[in-house]
């Protein structure tokens, strides 16, 4: 008998963001380097003959959470490991597939069998290559007992299929909770779901008011281009609060040449200025600027700003993830902003969700830090 700890991989992007990112390739957040850490002191004394995970960044790096303890280990890949293929859904918000895709959003979360968008993989291919991948492990290794890191809707699938426990009753697991499951005589068997004990206060979940079939209290936007030529109101009192916020008072402050400069890129480009909207209320917007830091491979946020009302409800990570993806396909590594010196709330937003202060610059109001994030997919590796 083969005995299997099936992981969903740590935090990574599209947990965060509110994005759907089967099979793009993106990094774990900051919590979830923390959830590998505590992934690694769960299996510290755990007997493990072989480290496996899909070969995309996200597994990669929640895979290094055995090899702390483990360190005579080698990590192998394989792409039969991988998250569902979703097709033209990949790295489009969770709000906007809700919103043009309705239908099919349901199947995907309660009878996946009967869904499907333009390019993505059947469900029944899903469940055929995972099954086929634990069962050459499994003859590879008998005996043995394996560690593998794979995705959350692939291994929901697998234990919905093993336990005959309908899709849409079975939660998703959080962010590496750990899945057991048999293999002997060419059938797997499961022993345990989505087991998170080790997680406590770094549970995803917890912290992002989600239950774990992700009917909870998640909120997630949906984005549109913003005109502020049509909405000049709403841009200058946007732009007006966030310069009060960040310098202190409105000495500087000339409206009407941000809103010329706003304009000339929204009109250039309309990804460059949106707004993100909740339930039909204006939740916040960001402001990008894709020529400032160009040489640098640098993208540059102007303007990130969320409603006082929707505050505390995860807005700030889900315009940040629009950031991310728009200058990740422009090819730049890096994301930049400065910010007020003297605003505690923004630099612990910024901060905890991966942000550093790199440098200082004099700001009309008082100084200013510039903020650096790394936004290249790149594998990271608990120290």
């Amino acid at each position: 008998m083969t005995r299997f700890y099936l992981i969903r991989h740590a935090e990574a992007e599209g947990n965060l963001y509110r994005r759907a990112q089967g099979q793009y390739d993106s990094n774990i957040t900051m919590l979830g380097r923390r959830q590998v850490a505590a992934l690694a002191e769960r299996f510290k004394t755990e007997h493990i003959d072989a480290l496996w995970a899909s070969d995309l960044i996200r597994t990669q790096s929640t895979a290094s959470a055995i090899l702390k303890y483990h360190p005579e280990l080698t990590m192998h890949t394989d792409k039969a490991l991988r998250e569902v293929d979703v097709g033209c859904w990949e790295d489009h918000t969770w709000g906007e597939i809700g919103r043009d895709f309705a239908e099919q959003y349901w199947f995907f979360t309660h009878d996946p069998a009967k869904w499907h968008v333009q390019g993505s993989e059947d469900y029944a291919a899903l469940l055929a290559r995972l099954k086929g991948a634990l069962l050459g492990l499994a003859e590879a290794y008998p005996g043995k007992t394996v560690a593998a890191v794979s995705h959350a809707f692939a291994i929901r699938s697998l234990a919905s299929d093993l336990s005959g426990t309908p899709f849409g009753e079975m939660p998703f697991g959080d962010n590496t909770a750990v899945t057991t499951i048999e293999a002997e005589g060419g059938a797997l068997r499961l022993v345990s779901y989505g087991d998170g004990a080790h997680l406590g206060e770094l549970s995803t979940f917890a912290r992002q008011g989600l239950a774990g079939n992700h009917r909870g209290k998640k909120a997630d936007g949906t984005f549109a281009p913003m005109d502020p030529r049509e909405e000049s109101g709403l841009y200058t009192r946007v732009y007006r609060e966030t310069w009060q916020a960040s310098h202190g008072d409105l000495t500087g402050f000339v409206p009407a040449l941000y809103l010329t400069e706003a304009a000339r890129r929204a009109e250039e480009d309309p990804r460059c200025l949106v707004k993100i909207s909740y339930e039909d209320a204006l939740a916040g917007l960001i402001e990008l600027d894709p020529d400032r830091g160009e040489e640098e491979h640098a993208g540059w946020i102007s303007l990130i700003w969320v409603e006082e009302a929707m505050r505390q409800r995860r807005f700030g990570a889900q315009l940040l993830g629009h950031a991310v993806s728009y200058f990740r396909h422009k090819g730049r590594d890096k994301l930049r902003l400065h910010v007020s010196q003297t605003n505690d709330d923004a630099l612990r937003f910024y901060e905890a969700v991966g942000f550093r202060r790199t440098g200082t610059a004099r700001g009309v109001g008082g100084p200013l830090y510039l903020m650096e994030m790394d936004i290249a997919p790149r594998v990271w590796r608990l120290p």
